[in-house]
């Protein structure tokens, strides 16, 4: 997306402090373990990463997103602070299966925690692009999404669909919901006014087979 890659260039500045105790409170949720495999999905300038480094576990992390531009944010990031057994690589989120990422990786892979910040109200096809992340999975691994719902439409809604190209129409947590187990969904504290609807954060189990 070229907007995105034009958007990284001042997305931290606008907006992290706005989405900081939120992006917190999913890591929290993600109930990060030792020796685990996470990805994250629309990893944008990699705003999770302090986080998800601040839980103090040994892991090993890759971040995707389609903009360049936000890839290259997330780098600086990750050379910045010196982060290791971090990673990211480009990808289209309605093409990732673990069949893609190892050919990024080279090696066999697979995922022990899946997290998506404001990403599937951006993305196409999101149902199916949630099908892949759920998919990407070990079993009982566990996914968590925060996002956007426009429960009630306003001028703020709609400025926010055409900053960030997203639609804040989509049910997602209820999809997750049906699709995974030991589901949870909670509203997290952002004014309603700042993000154009109710900020969640839904979180889910792959079920087994």
């Amino acid at each position: 997306m070229k907007w995105y890659d034009i958007f990284s260039n001042f997305y931290d500045s606008s907006l992290e402090k706005l989405y900081f105790s939120s992006r917190k409170r999913a890591i929290e949720l993600l109930d990060l373990k030792d020796n685990q495999t996470i990805i994250d999905i629309a990893c944008g300038t990699g705003a999770n990463f302090k986080h998800i480094k601040t839980s103090n576990h040994n892991f090993t992390l890759y971040g995707t997103d389609y903009s360049s531009g936000m890839l290259k944010k997330g780098q600086d990031s990750i050379e910045k602070n010196s982060w290791t057994n971090t990673f990211l690589f480009q990808a289209d989120a309605r093409e990732l299966t673990l069949s893609s990422i190892e050919n990024f990786t080279g090696k066999k892979i697979s995922f022990d925690r899946v997290i998506c910040v404001l990403g599937l109200s951006v993305i196409p096809e999101w149902e199916m692009v949630l099908d892949n992340l759920i998919g990407l999975l070990n079993e009982n691994g566990k996914i968590v999404i925060v996002d956007v719902f426009a429960e009630k439409r306003n001028l703020n809604t709609w400025l926010v669909e055409k900053v960030a190209k997203a639609d804040l129409n989509r049910r997602i947590w209820q999809t997750l919901k049906i699709k995974t187990d030991n589901f949870h969904q909670e509203y997290l504290p952002v004014k309603e006014s700042k993000v154009g609807g109710k900020l969640f954060v839904a979180v889910g189990t792959k079920r087994r087979k």
